[in-house]
């Protein structure tokens, strides 16, 4: 269990940031708890299925775009409070409508987190 709530981690997810992308779709986090080191992206859930996680590239503030496979405990990917970062996905893209999404990550500080985001696509 999360030693963060889940109505906490749901703050991290920036509210209508869900939307189209060239290739899939994307949406943005903003970090509003404590600095954090990302040291895995353990997988997506959409609307309850798996989405494999080398489809993911997480866009920072810089714009070095990072595939998420590529983040390690070895290479971990810094998120300061403040900072918004653009997750990118390569999949089919989102039906207008709501839409479910789990985001499974493991900080160095804490352990495991499971990021629950909830949006319509328009």
């Amino acid at each position: 269990m999360s030693v963060i709530p889940p109505t906490v981690l749901k703050k991290l997810y920036v509210k209508g940031s869900l939307r189209p992308d060239d290739g899939g779709f994307a949406f943005d986090l903003k970090n509003l708890i404590a600095p954090a080191t990302i040291t895995e992206l353990k997988g997506l859930d959409v609307d309850g299925e798996p989405v494999d996680g080398s489809s993911v590239t997480i866009v920072p503030p810089s714009g070095n775009s990072r595939p998420a496979d590529r983040i390690s405990p070895g290479r971990p990917l810094e998120f300061p409070v403040g900072v918004v970062v653009t997750l990118r996905v390569a999949a089919d893209p989102l039906d207008p409508g709501h839409h479910d999404l789990a985001l499974h990550v493991e900080i160095k500080e804490i352990g495991s987190l499971e990021i629950p985001i909830s949006d319509a696509v328009s």
